[in-house]
């Protein structure tokens, strides 16, 4: 039987049962679920969509903070063998809501109580949308409003009464069925649904292994949005896959609580990985530059000598203490006692390394967090790779680059004309293998337009260097555009 996401949480789930699988903190501490306290929840709210009338190929969408109930919820919709249409919590305008819970045809809503208002407002414009269910337990104001743990209980039932119906639902589930539909911002039109199958999330997921080691001890607290592509594979599926554990943001009243939560949460849950975006290295370092300065002038003289002398130490990373710098070493060693070790503890003490993605990390940043200790390592990727295409990591990275590509894939660079381009030349990056989208949902014009004989255009412009890393440089049409004037 080839894996679908389910398979993959059910192999997991047998192989490490007792390991913490979800971290969050409601109250004063973090609390642990296990995988197999969690397969139990996924089971009983899966049976409760289906005990009311989900079924294959039907769209439920899911607009929440990252919590438990997120990846409890998507994998329930995927065992039902629906289709998740994750939303973004930062979408504020009813129209963009609207419109995408219209156009991919969602029957249902799982909703945040810090997000329900949004949707009680477009309710009555969606004649497809039966029914929301309220993840937090706050007052229902409507008839078609449930909570998440009335689904529970109607799950449970159904279990109690008609197991074998269920284990048939979920292994009906095929690897071509769509998993999830991802909308694109929509900046400057229409946004576009991507479909993404189960086969592609599992080819993405293995891809990801031939690049960063992922271990059964290991645990991140997922401060990217939970709907992100890039967390929803690296963050969520691939930790899975390895038993690791995952833990969310405490959630606070307000989207701004919620980030003032990140901080402190860290230094509580001590994780061993962070995945990371340019806003969040820009914050994390003036966070620490912020400290350095208010311990005085001869204070954030000396951090700034030590980060030269690392930066000169480290180069790009991929020949590190070579040549003459290996002198270095010592002083490297004397300030990473007076500095970067205390630096690091305020990261908890355990992480090991970032990886950056959403867009691309400026090389002082990877500098500044690679003379750290906690690099933070760039990668590449397109939602409609599902995402990831290419990333630097711990075995093999050049800070600058956008890292070596995944296993299991196809990559060229081509010019205007469609030819294939040597090492070192510039043109138009695209990918070919089975991470690439099914293609965008009611939109069979925008798929052929960017999957072209299996090879999916990115419209990004890079290259590839002798070495095999990929170094991506912006847009490809928009700087044709301005080179010709």
């Amino acid at each position: 039987m080839e894996k679908t996401l389910p398979l993959f949480f059910e192999q997991s789930v047998a192989a490490f049962s007792e390991n913490i699988f979800l971290w969050e903190k409601t109250g004063e501490r973090f609390i642990g679920t296990t995988y197999r306290e969690g397969c139990a929840l996924v089971h009983r709210f899966a049976a409760g969509l289906i005990s009311w009338g989900i079924r294959k190929g039907d769209r439920v969408a899911l607009l929440s903070e990252g919590r438990n109930y997120w990846v409890i919820g998507e994998l329930g919709i995927l065992y039902a063998g629906g289709m998740n249409v994750p939303l973004s919590v930062k979408l504020n305008e009813p129209e963009e809501l609207r419109f995408r819970l219209a156009h991919s045809g969602c029957r249902m809503v799982l909703v945040s109580g810090q997000q329900v208002s949004k949707i009680r407002a477009i309710k009555p414009s969606l004649p497809d949308l039966e029914c929301v269910i309220v993840l937090d337990d706050i007052p229902l104001e409507n008839p078609w409003e449930f909570s998440f743990r009335w689904v529970m209980d109607k799950g449970e039932s159904f279990l109690a009464s008609s197991l074998n119906l269920f284990e048939k639902t979920w292994r009906a589930v095929g690897p071509d069925d769509p998993a999830n539909i991802c909308y694109t911002s929509g900046t400057t039109a229409d946004p576009k649904g991507i479909v993404l199958t189960h086969r592609n999330y599992i080819t993405n997921i293995e891809q990801g292994y031939s690049l960063v080691d992922i271990h059964s001890n290991n645990r991140t607290l997922l401060i990217l949005p939970w709907d992100h592509a890039f967390a929803h594979t690296a963050g969520i599926y691939c930790f899975i896959g390895m038993g690791a554990s995952i833990g969310s943001v405490q959630a606070g009243r307000t989207a701004l609580e919620n980030l003032r939560n990140i901080p402190q949460n860290i230094r509580e849950l001590r994780p061993t990985m962070l995945l990371s975006v340019p806003a969040l290295a820009a914050s994390f370092r003036k966070s620490i530059e912020k400290g350095i300065r208010e311990r005085g002038k001869i204070v954030e003289w000396l951090f700034r000598l030590a980060l030269k002398v690392s930066y000169r130490y480290n180069g790009n990373g991929y020949k590190k203490g070579t040549g003459g710098s290996f002198l270095l070493k010592p002083l490297i060693g004397i300030f990473d006692r007076i500095f970067y070790r205390k630096i690091r503890e305020s990261f908890g003490g355990n992480l090991e390394y970032f990886v950056g993605g959403g867009a691309l990390l400026e090389v002082e940043y990877q500098d500044f967090f690679y003379a750290l200790g906690i690099p933070m390592f760039q990668g590449y990727g397109l939602t409609e790779a599902s995402p990831i295409i290419s990333a630097n990591s711990m075995r093999s990275h050049k800070l600058g680059s956008s890292g070596r590509p995944v296993d299991r894939m196809e990559l060229k660079i081509i010019d205007e004309q469609g030819g294939s381009l040597p090492a070192g030349k510039k043109g138009e990056i695209l990918v070919k293998g089975d991470n690439v989208m099914k293609g965008y949902w009611k939109n069979e014009e925008a798929t052929a337009a960017a999957i072209v004989d299996g090879w999916l255009h990115t419209g990004d412009l890079g290259y590839l260097d002798e070495d095999g890393f990929l170094y991506v440089l912006g847009r490809f049409k928009s700087l044709l555009i301005a080179d010709d004037g």
